[in-house]
């Protein structure tokens, strides 16, 4: 019989640990490697590539979300379920759009958990009804500074990374090949959407986002 060998990647240990108890504790699973973040992920498969990958979302210096797109670019058929503690529609909706199989909130019971491995090891998915809007307690709400970034479109995160650089309006517009009215256009509409109303504030809380 086929064992399926898993991945895991999360940056707390204690709740890696747990997990890895949980993959164990399911007949024909074996857990090949244990990562703390996004970029010894991507060093892990040079070595060994599972069949399904269990990852947080939120990793230090490269994001589950990003290291995931990564992955599937390079292993189409990989199963990944996010594990995280953002109840968060945008997330979700992001992780199906890639291709993941499934996002799990780290609050759930042990049983749930399981069947959900199970369920994404046989080729379903697992993923919830609806991600709820409300804030859980003790859990990040939709202004914490990881979730903020997917309020903007790719170009509005564009060129929030240049205003971080330290650019102005025309030196963008040069990097970007666009008009300064449309530069400053996609600013307004990114202080809108992050409620920031100065371009220090702005720039404090890029750095924070990219944490």
């Amino acid at each position: 019989m086929n064992r399926t060998k898993i991945i895991i990647a999360d940056d707390h240990t204690l709740f890696a640990d747990g997990l890895e108890q949980i993959v164990h504790s399911l007949d024909s699973f074996d857990v090949i490697g244990k990562v703390t973040d996004g970029k010894m992920l991507m060093q892990k498969l040079n070595t060994a590539v599972p069949d399904m990958i269990l990852m947080d979302v939120n990793m230090p210096f490269l994001n589950g979300m990003e290291a995931a797109r990564k992955i599937l670019g390079l292993f189409p058929k990989m199963k990944i379920i996010f594990i995280s503690m953002y109840n968060n529609v945008q997330l979700t909706e992001q992780a199906k759009k890639m291709g993941a199989a499934g996002f799990i909130m780290k609050d759930v019971t042990a049983p749930v958990l399981k069947e959900a491995i199970l369920n994404v090891n046989k080729g379903l998915t697992a993923f919830p009804a609806a991600a709820a809007p409300a804030i859980v307690p003790g859990f990040p709400g939709d202004d914490d500074p990881f979730l903020l970034q997917y309020k903007l479109s790719p170009r509005e995160l564009d060129i929030l990374q240049l205003i971080k650089e330290g650019n102005a309006s025309k030196q963008i517009a040069g990097i970007l090949d666009l008009s300064v009215y449309t530069v400053e256009t996609h600013r307004k509409n990114i202080h809108r959407k992050l409620q920031v109303q100065s371009t220090a504030e702005l720039i404090a809380l890029a750095h924070r986002m990219s944490k």
